[in-house]
């Protein structure tokens, strides 16, 4: 059995992709990842404790928000940020990677949609290769978006999804279940890999230091941030 975590990255009117994100855990690893994640906290804010004071978000810390306000040190927040990318490069850390190129939708089409679709089918896909079964957990911003995506998985079960070349799905259980990030350091760790998504999209090429020395952690011989599966679209 394993966990599917999942994020998104907001959409932004000056970047013209969205990204849905997604990391899959097998139940014998849960403690082990969790603690990687805890072991952070407790260097960050002096426990490990979960609450609003003690949760990460990427973007707050690249960008010394919120939690990380105080923190000054702009290579103190980007060490901290690969503390994270090592902990997403083991390999007991599934990853999905779904981006939607909105430019190339019609006006009709939802990249939120139509990326939740696309990591439905791949993390079946995935899980039928692993012979396991997986159930997806996402943060609860709105109890809107929790119905929808609940909805959308359990009609995609027994239809399959949508397009000419829809898929079944197989090797998914119930439904989408969800809660406040600030409760999950697992939907903290998907966070940041959704974060590093599309910033590695973004900024690829770039020249400006602080870019440079993320994607420099990118580089580093130890990381595989590859994804098991992964989608783009449309082409």
């Amino acid at each position: 059995m394993y966990l599917i975590f999942f994020d998104e990255a907001k959409n932004d009117p000056d970047y013209p992709h969205y990204h849905l994100a997604a990391i899959g855990i097998k139940e014998e690893n849960f403690a082990s990842i969790e603690q990687r994640v805890n072991e952070l906290s407790s260097q960050a804010f002096g426990t490990a404790q979960l609450s609003a004071a003690t949760e990460f978000h990427a973007a707050e810390i690249y960008h010394r928000k919120k939690n990380f306000k105080e923190w000054t040190d702009v290579g103190r927040r980007i060490s901290l940020i690969g503390e994270f990318i090592d902990i997403l490069s083991l390999g007991e850390v599934e990853l999905i990677d779904i981006q939607i190129n909105c430019a190339n939708l019609h006006a009709e089409q939802s990249p939120e949609d139509i990326a939740f679709m696309f990591m439905v089918e791949r993390t079946s896909s995935l899980m039928r290769s692993k012979s396991a079964l997986g159930m997806l957990i996402g943060d609860r911003e709105s109890d809107r978006h929790a119905d929808r995506f609940g909805q959308s998985l359990s009609r995609y079960r027994i239809e399959g999804t949508d397009f000419a070349f829809g898929k079944q799905i197989t090797n998914m259980v119930d439904s989408v279940h969800f809660t406040q990030s600030h409760l999950s350091r697992f939907l903290q760790l998907a966070d940041v890999y959704v974060w590093l998504c599309q910033y590695r999209n973004r900024h690829r090429g770039s020249k400006e230091d602080r870019h440079r020395a993320v994607l420099e952690l990118l580089q580093r011989e130890h990381v595989d941030l590859f994804p098991s599966k992964y989608k783009t679209w449309p082409k």
